[in-house]
């Protein structure tokens, strides 16, 4: 396996390292992700401490209201009032303390409510020096002096409030030591006051400052909590690490965060009571809670890299195995079923084995015909032909009516000396026009060549003779342009049922083209018609004519066919002059010689077959087609014609293909 995955060019190894490339490219949007998560999570963090300090001054903010309205209650309560007004009216012997009850109710029923978070309530009358607070009624002193003492609030503090100016009062923070009959403790607590101005009484809530933190801010652990009155100086902090010298400066609006040291400040301001809540945050602790996320993420991370490895290289055998197991069978052609749960694999086995198998029937089937493919080949070398074998396949196959449209070449002797003219050649491109042409009306018809001078054209169906004509009619004014040195018979043949009548309608084509007249055009023989030379013997023989008169008849008939199809070639008039020579007319062209070299798969001039295909499409669009003039096969001649497509030296850039 070691040696499998070093292999760079086998399947395992591009699977193997197809699948670390995607693990790092997910490492990397990790390992960014990480990154982008660390300056975000700082940010919530910093984000988080802002909104928990803006929540927090809402709920001081709304608890300080809330004992506003329980103080002007309490100091508006009728039985306060009406006690306050014994103690300016009468004298001392006088004085109902009896109703003094009456306000402790009251000041009990608040000072007990837990939705105030009160330490005691206390209802202080300057007069007499007398208070009223949630265990019963006391005089200053003793209360000042024995069960709430602070260093910040004597009793001299509390005399001198009656002389402010100012209704509400939220007196700082104070560590007061509250004596009970059972305990002792020292408390911090925040004064809250109210009084009129000239009033002989005023009310004093004693607010556990402890609880309105744990209630509103929550436990200190690592935080600092702090509130600054309007002058800058401390209300309340919840341990004594910070000063109000310590406390940077957070702009005109008192909002925001700085950071001071190795300590982030959140600061809230509130615009009516002007108190600013602030909170204090070492930095070590968000670095702390930062790294602690990444490190778990990069453990998950590591964890699931190392997993992804592993599945990568378990994923790459697995599916490497089934693919060696079949290059194994198919190098040993023994097609083994692999072992595996991968369907894909299964039908490629599936496909494999009943390729093997058509390979095997193919090869033995090629071999079969092997001598008649050499047999096809050399005869269309023999005989000068471009053909391609696959042109017959559709014929052998074919099942459907046709008929043959037989072009038979006559070469005029002496017209085509030059070497790039020679008849091969033109018949080739000939054949490359008639096809274009054909093609064009009917779609379905195959064109291809059978000998030097005969080009075969296969039309499926008999249903459209219209469109035969007219591509008959098309190809006869263009044929004619070259009469000068070609003829072109074309018979036109019935229609025939099915491959197994291609030799009898080919051998009525043949009759046909043969019953041409000598006459210097292009012929289009539709209609076999009954031979002249019979009626003439016919009438011979009712005459009772001797031999003397037929040898006769017969120099004459010879010596006027030789005369009639001079037109034909000097080669055909020879062979009519001389029947009993028994030679082929065809073969009395040099051309056959030439051409009998060359291969017959390939195109007597490579590219030309393009350029004459190009030049009868172009006839079917615009009507200009293959025309020579003067002496266009000597080389010269008008442009697109079969001679000057044939005069055309090879374009060793191009190569032709024999069309079908």
């Amino acid at each position: 396996m070691k040696r499998v995955l070093l292999n760079r060019h086998s399947l395992v190894y591009k699977l193997f390292f197809s699948f670390l490339g995607i693990l790092l490219l997910f490492s990397v949007f990790n390992g960014v992700s990480v990154y982008f998560f660390n300056k975000s999570m700082q940010n919530e963090i910093i984000q988080y401490n802002r909104l928990m300090l803006k929540n927090t001054a809402e709920r001081y903010e709304t608890h300080f209201e809330r004992i506003k309205t329980m103080l002007f209650d309490l100091y508006s309560n009728e039985t306060v009032v009406a006690f306050n007004r014994q103690l300016l009216t009468k004298a001392e012997p006088d004085i109902d303390y009896w109703k003094a009850s009456e306000v402790l109710k009251t000041v009990r029923a608040q000072a007990y409510n837990p939705m105030f978070y009160l330490n005691n309530l206390l209802v202080y009358y300057d007069s007499h020096s007398l208070i009223v607070e949630k265990e019963g009624s006391v005089s200053a002193p003793m209360l000042f002096e024995r069960f709430y003492r602070s260093a910040d609030y004597p009793l001299v503090y509390w005399k001198e409030q009656f002389a402010r100016s100012g209704n509400y009062v939220l007196h700082p923070q104070s560590s007061f030591n509250v004596t009970t009959l059972n305990s002792s403790v020292d408390v911090g607590l925040i004064p809250f006051s109210f009084r009129m101005p000239g009033s002989n009484y005023q009310i004093v809530a004693l607010l556990d400052a402890r609880a309105l933190q744990e209630a509103f801010y929550g436990p200190g652990d690592s935080r600092e909590f702090m509130i600054l009155r309007e002058d800058g100086s401390l209300l309340y902090r919840s341990s004594s690490a910070f000063g109000a010298g310590d406390i940077p400066s957070f702009g005109p609006e008192g909002a925001g965060y700085a950071k001071a040291g190795d300590t982030y400040f959140f600061a809230e301001k509130d615009p009516f009571t002007r108190l600013t809540y602030v909170t204090a945050l070492p930095y070590a602790n968000i670095t702390a809670k930062v790294r602690n996320a990444s490190l778990t993420l990069l453990l998950i991370f590591a964890a699931a890299l190392l997993l992804g490895i592993a599945a990568s290289l378990f994923f790459s055998r697995r599916i490497h195995r089934p693919v060696k197991q079949m290059l194994s069978s198919i190098v040993s052609r023994d097609p083994v079923r692999p072992k595996s749960a991968i369907r894909e694999f299964d039908l490629i086995h599936q496909n494999l084995h009943e390729l093997m198998q058509e390979k095997e029937a193919v090869q033995k089937e090629l071999l079969g015909k092997k001598s008649l493919l050499t047999s096809f080949g050399y005869i269309n070398k023999l005989k000068a032909i471009t053909s391609n074998i696959n042109d017959w396949q559709d014929i052998a196959e074919m099942d459907d009516p046709f008929r043959l449209v037989l072009a038979q070449l006559h070469f005029k002797e002496g017209t085509v000396p030059e070497s790039h003219s020679r008849p091969d050649r033109i018949a080739y491109y000939i054949r490359e026009y008639i096809n274009v042409v054909m093609t064009e009306h009917l779609p379905h018809s195959h064109t291809f060549q059978i000998d030097t001078n005969q080009i075969l054209t296969l039309v499926k169906g008999g249903d459209e003779p219209e469109k035969l004509g007219e591509a008959l009619e098309k190809l006869k004014p263009i044929l004619d342009r070259d009469k000068d040195y070609f003829l072109v018979t074309l018979a036109v043949g019935s229609v025939h049922q099915g491959s197994g009548q291609f030799n009898a309608a080919y051998r009525q084509a043949q009759e046909m083209a043969q019953q041409a007249r000598p006459l210097d055009e292009c012929q289009i023989i539709r209609s076999h018609r009954v031979s002249l030379t019979e009626r003439i013997v016919e009438q011979m023989v009712k005459k009772d004519a001797g031999l003397a008169q037929y040898r006769q008849i017969a120099e004459s008939i010879l010596l006027r066919a030789a005369r009639a199809v001079e037109p034909y070639g000097r080669a055909a008039a020879a062979a009519v002059a001389r029947p009993d020579s028994g030679a082929d007319p065809r073969q009395a062209s040099p051309a056959t010689d030439a051409s009998a070299h060359r291969p017959a798969e390939t195109p007597p001039d490579g590219g030309a077959g393009e350029r004459a295909a190009a030049a009868g499409k172009g006839e079917g669009s615009g009507g200009a087609g293959p025309a020579v003039s003067g002496t266009a096969c000597a080389c010269g001649g008008d442009p697109g014609t079969p001679c000057e497509a044939a005069c055309r030296k090879p374009s060793p850039s191009r190569s032709g293909t024999g069309a079908g």
